[in-house]
């Protein structure tokens, strides 16, 4: 039997629109069991006690892939990330599934292999990266096989997750981006990513409130989030360093270099918004997996 953690994530981060991605101090917990044949899934709603579970898909197509055999499992999921908001809940359930079936065939892949089934099984690489890796990671294809490479963030930054009631699904998130873009707008989104990365390795607050900016997604999907402009309003007023929309939305990711202002900005919107605040660090450690008794 094994505990497979895996931490919620965070992707585009800005201007590194389906590139970058972020691990956060929030985790979903998964237990893998080998019983005597079938499924057996545990400690999620009704509705995903079944083989559609994403856990156990991405559980299924790995043991497929491994060429293995196993003749039933049992799943116990203890997961409070939002679905459909944002924070890459359905990596977290990708890469549990695969570490899991991983772990009870004994260990035959390594972190490379797991990064290549999940992504194949994500469609993109830039949520399952950190999850897998940890920290803040830059990801894509090459030739067909995904690519990651790791970031430094420095540890005066502070982070601050923002969680409307409101989902918004990725097919939803993208089907309100332009079809064509312009150069001065893929130029922009290339210089601000990478001063946006040297601003997040070395904590200098004037090159993240510079750099921060984005034209490929965020302009067009903060139309679908109600919270952004008070939030972004608040930023301002309380000295915040960046705003974010956190993958496809709704949650959106604060960066601060104090945690006073966070609290601030925290208690304020609170009077105004219905939303849940996470006080949040980034999370190095990517998914683990451990033997339980």
């Amino acid at each position: 039997m094994f505990l497979v953690s895996v931490p919620a994530t965070s992707a585009n981060v800005g201007a590194g629109f389906d590139c970058l991605g972020l691990a956060l101090s929030m985790r979903g917990n998964f237990i893998f069991r080998q019983i005597d044949q079938g499924v057996s899934i545990k400690g999620c709603d009704k509705s995903y006690c079944n083989e559609d579970n994403l856990v156990y898909v991405a559980f299924k197509k790995t043991v497929e892939s491994i060429q293995g055999s196993i003749s039933g499992v049992e799943i116990t999921i203890d997961c409070n990330i939002p679905l459909q908001r944002g924070l890459g809940s359905s990596a977290v359930c990708i890469v549990a599934g695969c570490v899991g079936a991983n772990a009870l065939l004994g260990f035959p892949l390594s972190l490379d292999d797991i990064f290549a089934i999940c992504t194949e099984i994500e469609g993109h690489p830039d949520n399952v990266s950190p999850a897998i890796f940890g920290g803040l990671t830059l990801s894509f294809m090459s030739n067909g096989t995904p690519i990651t490479i790791p970031y430094e963030v420095h540890p005066s930054l502070h982070f601050m997750a923002v969680v409307p009631k409101t989902t918004i699904s990725t097919k939803e998130a993208r089907a309100i981006l332009p079809k064509q873009l312009s150069y001065e707008d893929a130029v922009f989104n290339i210089g601000h990513c990478a001063g946006f990365l040297r601003g997040l390795e070395t904590g200098n607050p004037d090159l993240i409130k510079i750099s921060c900016g984005d034209r490929l997604h965020e302009p067009y999907r903060k139309q679908l989030i109600p919270e952004y402009e008070p939030l972004h309003k608040l930023c301002q007023q309380f000295h915040a360093l960046a705003l974010l929309i956190s993958g496809s939305g709704s949650t959106m990711l604060v960066i601060s270099d104090t945690s006073h202002s966070l609290e601030q900005i925290k208690q304020k919107l609170s009077l105004t918004c219905d939303v849940t605040c996470h006080l949040l660090s980034v999370e190095q450690k990517g998914v683990i997996v451990k033997e339980v008794i």
